[in-house]
């Protein structure tokens, strides 16, 4: 299996799919961030006390902040997953037999 050569096009979608997959761990950690907090951390700190019952109003944006987040993340991942899969046949045309 002799692999191909790479062009400049191949090389900047390359980096584009290694761009989006960083872009991809930041809206996890956000997704994760968000919904940990909205699902977990203010209702455990007011049921004890720690914090006000006004704090519970915060937890809408952040559910919403985490979902978008995570659907974002999935779909830009996909996006990647494709960009790099199309590059790694075309660089090996007989690995995927």
């Amino acid at each position: 299996m002799d692999p191909g050569m790479l062009s400049v096009e191949d090389w900047q979608t390359r980096l584009l799919a290694l761009r989006l997959m960083f872009v991809c761990l930041v809206l996890a950690f956000t997704a994760a961030a968000s919904l940990v907090i909205a699902h977990a951390v203010i209702p455990s700190a007011v049921d004890s006390g720690t914090l006000s019952k006004r704090f519970n109003k915060y937890r809408l944006p952040l559910y919403v902040t985490g979902v978008i987040a995570f659907v974002l993340d999935v779909g830009i991942f996909l996006y990647a997953l494709s960009l790099a899969l199309g590059i790694i046949s075309d660089i090996y045309p007989s690995f995927w037999q």
